[in-house]
């Protein structure tokens, strides 16, 4: 009998063991089933006419810009409704801006208070939410008059931020999404970023597309494509390409991506670029 117990208690350890690597390492408030639910239902965030398919490679392909105020130290971007909303960051010179996509002409401006450092936005429901770095807050604007409504507190610096579904996903520099309700700003799923074993950091400006999440890479002049659900990278697009197209010494990092579900235009910049590219992504196959 005692060599039976002994056996089955073996094959317990072992079957904990291989659940528990780190590649499937995800971490959940299992006790609150509205937040599964919503995790689990993507299609409101897929236009399956441009869904990417996860069996195939895709390339960027550049097909036009836009001027961007080379004072701008982008930390996040985002289209909505016809214009592009950016957040600009820097102790006493982040702002909070709306730009037209024509020309890019800055059309509407606030400065943030200069103690904070200003970092990714999103927009949901008619709200604008802005990170700040090392401050630990989440300010919360009107979309339309761009007066703020109250602000939300958050543990850990503030990078990134996107929304899934009625859900904010924030990233802090680590390979850690947060998944946040923002009716009490309570973090409801905690997912971690792998690329097979390795994890995934520096986690910078997000946006969710067609029920992907893409993530620029601190430093890096590439965008990370991953599933929301699982952490885990589909794959990367190289966007060196455009470092060329730029003739700046002052440029700083590749960061911002916005998204025009409309016409399947990516936006996509960086801190101090003089230009807004926009981009489509093609099948490598179809590539000459």
């Amino acid at each position: 009998m005692k060599i039976i117990i002994t056996i089955c208690f073996a094959l317990l350890l072992l079957s904990f063991s291989c659940n528990g690597t780190k590649k499937d390492e995800i971490r959940t408030n299992d006790n609150n089933d509205t937040s599964k639910q919503i995790l689990t239902d993507t299609s409101s965030n897929i236009n399956f006419s441009h869904y990417l398919d996860r069996t195939k490679n895709y390339e960027p392909v550049l097909i036009g810009k836009i001027n961007h105020e080379p004072g701008s130290f982008t930390q996040g971007l985002m289209y909505y409704k016809g214009y592009l909303y950016e957040s600009t960051g820097l102790m006493g010179e982040s702002s909070l801006r709306k730009l037209d996509t024509a020309s890019g002409k800055v059309l509407k401006k606030i400065s943030v208070s200069p103690e904070h450092f200003a970092e990714g936005l999103t927009i949901q429901k008619n709200k604008i939410y802005q990170l700040t770095w090392l401050s630990n807050l989440c300010f919360v604007y009107d979309l339309e008059s761009f007066n703020m409504e109250g602000s939300f507190s958050y543990y850990g610096e503030g990078w990134g931020i996107t929304n899934f579904n009625s859900l904010l996903i924030l990233s802090d520099g680590s390979n850690v999404l947060k998944y946040i309700n923002p009716d009490d700003f309570q973090v409801v799923r905690q997912v971690s970023v792998f690329d097979g074993n390795n994890p995934v950091k520096n986690l910078n400006e997000l946006e969710m597309i067609n029920g992907e999440l893409f993530a620029n890479i601190w430093t890096e002049d590439k965008i990370a494509r991953i599933d929301p659900l699982t952490g885990n990278v589909i794959g990367y697009f190289d966007f060196s390409f455009l470092r060329k197209l730029i003739n700046n010494e002052n440029v700083d990092v590749f960061n911002g991506i916005a998204y025009n579900a409309e016409k399947d235009i990516y936006y996509v910049t960086g801190k101090y670029w003089p230009y807004i590219f926009k981009v489509k992504l093609v099948e490598k196959s179809k590539l000459k």
